[in-house]
């Protein structure tokens, strides 16, 4: 089952089955939740860094692939989103920002796959990912830091580490922006199609005949 072909679709695979645990580690509301957390979602990005990169090298890049690569960043980042603002160290409607995105965003690649057309990442869109889970992991750094324990004292001693950590609402209003323009992007390249798909041409009678019949099927089977 195992070959180094599929070895990007073990790494998507493997971002989806740790998701608990890093939700976990969030939830627990401790500096060493916090910390391992951290761990978890440096190792989740480095590996969807990795599994394209790998497809790409190894002329393995496949539907199966596209789909888990696809659900396995989504999954991840809602599996610290949500946690984090059970907590208290985001506000909901960041979450709500970035996960609406992420539904609108399937919805118009459904959509353009439906007519036969594909909407390529731009580069807002490529640069989104990377910034949003290194804000989500410098917000976890300061929580660390705002939490009892060695760390805490360590980054006050040494006074720009504080500093530094403290900076993470930058580092979010940043996640922030490249969502929303990533989001625009998106909707540029798809507005053609949408703006021609808003009225349905008229259909013959057969193709009206063959498409009611179609969708009879699909409800019997379904």
């Amino acid at each position: 089952m195992f070959n180094l072909r599929s070895l990007p679709n073990f790494l998507a695979l493997f971002r989806i089955l740790l998701t608990p645990l890093l939700f976990w580690l969030i939830l627990a509301g401790q500096t060493w939740g916090y910390l391992g957390a951290v761990g978890v979602l440096l190792l989740m990005g480095l590996s969807d860094f990795l599994d394209g990169r790998i497809a790409r090298r190894l002329q393995a890049v496949s539907p199966l692939g596209i789909f888990l690569d696809t659900i396995s960043d989504k999954i991840f980042v809602a599996g610290a989103l949500l946690p984090m603002i059970q907590v208290g160290l985001l506000p909901g409607w960041i979450a709500l920002l970035i996960i609406t995105r992420e539904f609108i965003i399937s919805g118009l690649r459904s959509f353009a796959a439906a007519a036969g057309e594909v909407i390529s990442a731009g580069q807002w869109g490529k640069q989104k990912l990377a910034i949003t889970v290194g804000a989500l992991m410098w917000r976890l750094l300061a929580a660390a830091l705002e939490g009892a324990g060695p760390l805490r004292f360590a980054a006050i001693d040494a006074g720009p580490v504080a500093f530094f950590l403290s900076l993470w609402p930058v580092a979010m209003a940043l996640a922030v922006i490249w969502t929303v323009f990533s989001g625009v992007e998106y909707l540029w390249k798809a507005w053609p199609l949408l703006r021609g798909s808003w009225s349905p041409p008229v259909r013959s009678g057969q193709e009206a005949a063959t498409g009611d019949a179609s969708a009879k099927v699909t409800k019997s089977r379904s």
